[in-house]
């Protein structure tokens, strides 16, 4: 997940009038409604002992994680932990019906809030349990990631209440009449905010025990699992992990459907070359840190493209002498907007908002030498 200055400020909405139809106020009800049945984990068992826990929201501007669960001879490893106590709740009743062994490590992909709020839960269930992360998680959990947690409490909640009163009113973020998939998107987001903002007086960052800083095999019975550091991409601190026996590889968000997270935290030329180590391993099944569960790596490739040609034309920019509104305006990514987004108003927002926004000022920063 990026962080809450790549989404729109609540701040420079237009002002809403007020409703305009009892039908704008009935369609708001079937929104929630509809995310009311919709919302909630789905669990796929993905081998033996190997379960994917899919988030089933609709796709918007927040996320939970996806979360995995691999259970061994004697213990378990569950990977990612939730962007709110009540979701890692969910998860830890769900691995219940599955095991009763105990949890013995929680990898956190990294340090994003949606993937690691929830480890407190894992920790009060099983106080053994060793957290995993890579070496520069704690730094960065402390550092931007305590500033960006500081912004989503004094503004989120404010973010949420426009978004309500979007609904309500029949506007979409971009002042467009709302279609019904921005209308059920919105109140998604409203929703995982608000669940997110219900904790924060709870939530204790924990940071890891474990510290990984290119791999760490952990051989559990007769089952491997490697997690791996490929290399810096929607962070300098994500991590894979890899069941080569089974062929299944969690992916955090190095790969995120329908729109990816390239995000302000993001390192777009490295993020290329990282994505190009994970096809290299040729997954089977892959499970993305947001998003249904991947059977080949068809779309992490079609990512690789959209990064390349943002790296490409961002140094093109720079070496023009443009400063970063210019690049913005240089960089042409419409035909990759149109291969994730279509025609849908809704996730043409959500990759202005994550790609062509926050994508385009991490790489100008690369190019320039800044990070």
């Amino acid at each position: 997940m990026a962080t809450f200055r790549d989404r729109p400020d609540p701040a420079r909405m237009r002002p809403l009038a007020p409703m305009k139809s009892l039908r704008h106020l009935l369609l708001a009800c079937l929104a929630w409604a509809s995310l009311s049945a919709q919302a909630g984990p789905r669990i796929e068992q993905l081998a033996e002992g190997v379960y994917a826990s899919v988030r089933t929201e609709p796709p918007g501007l927040f996320f939970d994680s996806n979360v995995v669960f691999i259970v061994n001879d004697e213990d378990v490893v569950v990977v990612d932990a939730n962007f709110s106590l009540a979701s890692a709740r969910a998860n830890l009743a769900e691995l219940r019906r599955i095991t009763q062994k105990p949890v013995r490590y929680v990898v956190n992909t990294h340090w994003h809030d949606d993937h690691i709020t929830g480890n407190r839960v894992w920790r009060d269930a099983y106080p053994g349990v060793e957290f995993v992360g890579h070496v520069s998680s704690a730094a960065d959990m402390a550092g931007v990631g305590e500033t960006n947690r500081q912004g989503l409490r004094a503004n989120a909640g404010g973010f949420a209440a426009a978004l309500r009163k979007r609904v309500a009113e029949g506007t979409s973020l971009s002042k467009a009449p709302i279609t019904e998939e921005e209308r059920v998107s919105y109140a998604s987001d409203a929703a995982l905010i608000e669940g997110y903002l219900a904790d924060v007086a709870q939530v204790e960052i924990i940071t890891p025990t474990l510290a990984v800083e290119s791999r760490l095999v952990l051989q559990r019975g007769k089952r491997t699992i490697e997690i791996l550091h490929l290399g810096a991409g929607h962070s300098r601190a994500d991590l894979v992990v890899w069941l080569p026996q089974e062929r299944i590889l969690a992916s955090g968000d190095l790969v995120v459907w329908p729109v990816p997270l390239v995000g302000s935290t993001s390192f777009p030329s490295a993020f290329a070359a990282t994505l190009e180590r994970l096809v290299a391993l040729e997954p089977a099944i892959l499970v993305p840190g947001h998003g249904p569960v991947m059977r080949d790596t068809g779309y992490a490739k079609q990512v690789i493209g959209v990064l390349g040609a943002i790296t490409t034309q961002t140094r093109a920019a720079v070496a023009r002498g443009e400063a970063l509104e210019q690049a913005r305006k240089s960089v042409d990514l419409e035909a990759y907007r149109r291969a994730f987004a279509g025609d849908s108003a809704a996730r043409r927002f959500i990759f202005d908002g994550y790609v062509t926004g926050p994508g385009v000022a991490a790489a100008f920063e690369e190019a320039r030498g800044v990070r």
